[in-house]
């Protein structure tokens, strides 16, 4: 690993090192988008039951908010394979479109594949990612055992009121408790234009002027993915979570996509935001307990 990660990412990497368990940095071509991105193996030390490929959130990357349920996941013996999605990442120049959001899964993919195809493979998605996921799944879903969406947006209600009524005190618990993993502020999100030297959002084409004008660009996009359509032709069992205080991605989305699925399950978080239900432990339980269970 490089000199320029961040405290909490090096943490992470120390924590690996102390148990055995590996983490591989690569670079690969992201089809249907010029450059490459960065995705990370991370390994147990005992041999792995199943694999988890793993998509973050707009405007984070491959590690940011994960380390927790990458922890759990590698101590119940999980092989793991996370990637900066096109137009994310301090490493890369692509750009996000959905094509080449789209194409970096059927990379990723391919890569696991060549890895070994023996495990069963998951895929987990948070926000955008899952998004990302629901537009792939309907090609690739017989590559994959599972599916777990998480605040997977149909559209992004982001606003100054939106961020406001997001940050509370459940909001405040979580950054406390996750401290063990990101310390007392690297688990604050970017958003505008805050942090975005750390957690890049490079769009294809230039978005409206405004601290948020990059959200109607994000949601041009998550229009064009037909999202919906896509959520009725995917047989795959898929795991839901939606959080009922979620302001910028509404309980409701989630309610509309488990009608549509054939095979799904919703996990309703209580008082959840859209910042801490990732993080909920009730969310990383049932993430945990999904994937074992379809081994």
């Amino acid at each position: 690993m490089t000199a320029d990660v961040l405290p909490f990412e090096s943490s992470f990497f120390g924590w690996l090192n102390e148990r055995g368990m590996r983490c591989d940095r690569c670079s690969f071509p992201v089809p249907g988008a010029s450059g490459s991105t960065t995705g990370y193996f991370l390994a147990p030390e005992r041999p792995a039951r199943q694999k988890v490929l793993a998509l973050h959130g707009a405007g984070n990357d491959a590690l940011f908010a994960w380390i927790g349920l990458f922890k759990a996941l590698l101590l119940a013996r999980t092989e793991i394979f996370t990637f900066d999605l096109p137009g994310h990442g301090r490493w890369s120049d692509t750009v996000f479109t959905p094509d080449a959001a789209s194409g970096s899964v059927r990379a990723a993919v391919s890569i696991l594949m060549q890895e070994g195809a023996t495990l069963p493979l998951h895929a987990i998605g948070v926000s955008l990612g899952g998004s990302v996921l629901l537009r792939t799944l309907v090609e690739l879903q017989d590559s994959f055992a599972s599916a777990a969406l998480v605040v997977a947006p149909l559209q992004i209600e982001l606003s100054p009121s939106s961020i406001v009524r997001e940050v509370g005190p459940r909001s405040f618990a979580m950054l406390w408790r996750e401290r063990e993993h990101y310390g007392l502020t690297g688990l604050i999100p970017s958003f505008g234009s805050f942090k975005r030297e750390v957690y890049p959002l490079r769009l294809a084409e230039r978005p409206p002027s405004g601290t948020f004008g990059y959200v109607a660009a994000l949601n041009d996009a998550l229009d064009r993915m037909c999202l919906e359509e896509a959520a009725t032709r995917v047989q795959l069992p898929v795991l839901l979570v939606y959080g009922s205080d979620d302001c910028i991605v509404p309980i409701e989305q989630g309610e509309m996509l488990d009608s549509l699925l054939p095979r799904s399950e919703l996990l309703r978080i209580r008082n959840g935001t859209h910042l801490s239900t990732p993080l909920e432990r009730e969310t990383m339980g049932r993430l945990i307990q999904w994937v074992g269970e379809r081994r």
